[in-house]
């Protein structure tokens, strides 16, 4: 029992010093290199052989510092294999371990830098200007320093919002335009199937009735001729065809007389829609207007972003710190206004199309 335990004791000891080696022999050497990341193959097979080492190091241990106790020729060489047999595994699980935390370091690397990245998108400063902006920061204390980063990113983030709202705008304009070109179009269509219809439908009739017609005018003509020469009978007789048809020609007349009527009223009742729809679409006159100022207002914002701009640059070259903080500051608050003249005109354009969607929603509400 007591050599029992004496060889857990042993082991334990010796799987501590095969980690600690491995552990500091692998914290002296480049971490991307030798876990894989760029030679994967190399890593592994740099662990492999160092956990080799350690094993034929403890073995050689046993043969100079035997145990209290010896242990027989063939348990040790049985120790041994089994020890060599846990050489992959283990070199796996150092390995997998390693190159994980590698992964995570490398991760949150891409996002710190995309992430200062993102915060100074939109400002070009040039290569003249980033120098002498790169000249402020290294001569600023750690405050100051933060401080003209923070108003730098401030800036950044304003051009950035800048860009977004011209891309909406441009966007939503060619939007409307389509849609407007559109609704134009179906709104100078409105009804033209059903009118169409009775149209036709007033064509058909006539042209039914047409030879019902030719001969209540030949009967009447026959009539006329009788009484011209005075012949009773033939008068009368034609009389009688002519009384028997005259209420037949009334009914066709007055049959082709509604259908016209349906007609008359189907395109007046067109006009009146499109007055009307097309006095909806007059409603976005007034906000096109509106965008129309506001635009001329981004002029000047973006004229004034400029000007800040130069101004920001020329103290730059200065160097002064104060004077550079006060310029940025300046050059945040005319990008926010320009951001905000290019919101401005993406909300007029939104009541715009807010309009085009009310004349397409009455379009569909009409019966087709």
């Amino acid at each position: 029992m007591h050599t029992e335990a004496w060889k857990e004791t042993i082991n334990e000891q010796e799987a501590m010093v095969c980690c600690s080696s491995l552990l500091e022999r692998t914290s002296s050497h480049n971490f991307i290199e030798h876990h894989g990341l760029l030679e994967g193959t190399k890593g592994r097979k740099y662990i492999e052989d160092i956990a080799t080492e350690d094993i034929a190091l403890m073995e050689t241990s046993d043969i100079l510092f035997p145990p209290p106790i010896a242990a027989s020729h063939t348990h040790m060489m049985q120790q041994s294999n089994v020890q060599r047999g846990q050489l992959p595994s283990f070199a796996r699980l150092i390995f997998g371990t390693r190159l994980l935390i590698g992964l995570v370091i490398l991760f949150s690397a891409g996002t710190i830098y995309f992430a200062s990245t993102a915060e100074a998108a939109g400002i070009d400063l040039g290569v003249t200007a980033q120098k002498a902006w790169d000249s402020v920061l290294n001569k600023a204390d750690a405050q100051t320093k933060l401080t003209l980063q923070r108003a730098y990113e401030k800036v950044g983030s304003w051009k950035t919002q800048e860009q977004a709202w011209e891309q909406k705008i441009k966007a939503l304009h060619a939007t409307n335009t389509t849609e407007l070109e559109r609704l134009r179009v179906e709104i100078r269509q409105t009804d033209d199937a059903k009118i169409a219809a009775l149209a036709e439908k007033v064509k058909q009739t006539q042209a039914r009735y047409e030879p019902l017609f030719a001969l209540y005018s030949s009967v009447n003509r026959q009539l006329d001729a009788a009484k011209a020469i005075k012949n009773k009978e033939w008068s009368a007789a034609i009389r009688t065809q002519a009384d028997t048809l005259r209420p037949v020609v009334q009914l066709a007349r007055e049959d082709i007389r509604i259908k016209k009527k349906e007609l008359a009223e189907a395109r007046k009742r067109k006009t009146t829609e499109v007055k009307r729809l097309r006095a909806i679409l007059a409603g976005t006159d007034s906000v096109k207007k509106q965008i129309q100022t506001a635009k001329k207002q981004a002029s000047l914002a973006k004229e004034r972003y400029s000007n800040a701009l130069q101004q920001f640059k020329q103290s730059t070259k200065q160097g002064q710190t104060s004077r550079v903080l006060s310029s940025l500051n300046g050059l945040a608050s005319a990008t926010e206004k320009w951001a905000g003249s290019k919101q401005n005109i993406h909300t007029l354009e939104q009541k715009v199309s807010s309009t085009y969607v009310k004349v397409r929603q009455e379009i569909a509400k009409r019966p087709k």
